[in-house]
């Protein structure tokens, strides 16, 4: 969705030098990345979850 996005904000939880992320591991390329807002680390969890 963000090839048609008027604006795209990453929320990221730490900001690594280029070239240091696997290409394929990247969901959003950066060329269609306006503004990165970066986040404390969080725990997230399933309801439910074992």
């Amino acid at each position: 969705m963000a090839t048609a996005a008027t604006r795209v904000i990453a929320q990221v939880t730490e900001i690594v030098p280029p070239g240091s992320l696997d290409p394929e591991a990247v969901v959003t390329p950066g060329i269609h990345v306006d503004r990165v807002a970066r986040a404390a680390a969080r725990r997230l969890t399933v309801q439910g979850a074992r």
